[in-house]
């Protein structure tokens, strides 16, 4: 089933519903951390493992939590700290005021690794809608940024590229749908946010794409929107001047679930970079 033109919401049904510029310094916390960190007011589940620097932050696409990252996470914590978390409104994350964007994805990110004391600096992995906060993030925080991983990351100029292809009936029902989401976040203001942020730190990226295409709604030109999310993905390797992409030729959206391998070693691939 595909849930709404932005591929946002897919992540839902997909994951199961329910630094420094002076260079990398050790991580001072190298044991295994799973439990609520306050960030305010509100608690914020964190998940860490392994030791090392720089750390490894995994960003869960919309509505997706913290196991996202099962098959992901042993692996890079073998080499280096990792930490997934779950956003606010995800179990056992606590709820916070609705709509939310990705701006206060970011400053929630930004206080849960402080108080967590998970150190910079970091490679940020962002899955799906996860991509863009990351991409907000690194642009918010550059010097705390040192990689970068999108996993079949959103386009921040998507919206715009797809709509131009849609009837306004289309539009206002795909609208309706990605907004119905169940992490309560207003994703129309978070893609404006990150087209209207600085441009991303240019550091070592890569860019991972599922090879099956996508499933697109009813009455939708699979083959217009299949080029257009493929130009995308080749467009966001430009954000870095040693962008690579990989195809991950056996998924669909979900890598991070059917070839969790290939995310690895997209993370390898970045931290042998920053080594």
């Amino acid at each position: 089933m595909r849930c709404a033109m932005v591929l946002v919401a897919c992540s839902v049904l997909l994951v199961g519903c329910g630094g420094s510029d002076g260079g990398p310094a050790k991580a001072k916390t190298d044991h295994p951390v799973d439990g609520l960190v306050d960030v305010g007011g509100r608690k914020l589940h964190l998940s860490c493992d392994g030791s090392g620097s720089p750390t490894v932050l995994l960003e869960a696409g919309l509505t997706g939590d913290h196991r996202t990252w099962d098959e992901v996470l042993p692996t890079i914590a073998s080499k280096t700290r990792v930490c997934a978390y779950d956003r606010a409104n995800i179990d056992p994350s606590e709820a916070a005021p609705t709509p939310r964007t990705a701006a206060d994805m970011v400053k929630d990110l930004h206080a849960l690794v402080g108080a967590g004391k998970v150190d910079a600096p970091y490679v940020l992995v962002g899955f799906s809608f996860g991509g863009l906060v990351s991409q907000l993030y690194a642009s918010t925080y550059p010097d705390d940024v040192v990689g970068l991983v999108l996993v079949e990351s959103n386009h921040p100029d998507e919206v715009e590229q797809f709509e131009a292809e849609l009837t306004p009936a289309q539009i206002k029902e795909d609208r309706q749908s990605a907004n119905a989401n169940e992490e309560g976040v207003d994703l129309y203001a978070s893609f404006t946010q990150v087209q209207s942020a600085p441009k991303i730190p240019d550091r070592p990226l890569v860019v991972i794409t599922a090879g099956k295409p996508e499933e697109w709604p009813p009455g939708w030109d699979a083959d217009v929107f299949n080029r257009l999310r493929a130009a995308q993905q080749k467009d966001l390797v430009g954000l870095s001047s040693s962008g690579t992409q990989v195809i991950a030729r056996e998924s669909g959206h979900d890598v991070p679930l059917s070839e969790p391998e290939v995310v690895a070693k997209g993370i390898e691939t970045v931290l042998a970079k920053v080594d």
